[in-house]
């Protein structure tokens, strides 16, 4: 069984609240977080340096624990916890696809089991996360 301990640092964005916009006869769909980009390069980028050359892609079941870090507003009627947005779901997307994009996991789809807590950052936002293959 493998596992891999990713950690980034950055400001978690979610992903799947998409804009759309009408372009000649075309509509396109732009997400709603600008920060979604940077946020995904820092995941992709913490993954890859986590995995080093010789990882394997898996491609198979996998199940992700940890915690994603938000920074804290200065006001908020949530102060022990993240209970407002950015939704969890949302911020998962975001996090399964640049485990994709980093070749870490052959695809997000192989994700079949997520145990993660959105919590206030201490310091640095971000995520601590460990993907563990599951027995097949």
């Amino acid at each position: 069984m493998s596992s891999l301990r990713v950690v980034a640092y950055g400001f978690p964005a979610s992903q799947g609240s998409k804009k759309a916009f009408k372009r000649g006869r075309k509509i396109v769909l732009v997400e709603m977080d600008e920060k979604l980009p940077a946020w995904r390069a820092a995941v992709e980028g913490a993954a890859r340096a986590a995995a080093g050359l010789n990882w394997t892609t898996i491609d198979g079941p996998v199940s992700i624990a940890g915690e994603i870090r938000l920074p804290k507003p200065k006001t908020t009627k949530y102060a022990d916890a993240p209970a407002g947005t950015p939704d969890l779901d949302k911020l998962q997307r975001a996090v399964g696809d640049a485990l994709t994009k980093s070749k870490v996991i052959k695809d997000d789809a192989r994700i079949v089991h997520w145990n993660i807590r959105k919590v206030w950052a201490d310091n640095l936002s971000g995520l601590d996360i460990t993907i563990t293959q599951e027995q097949p």
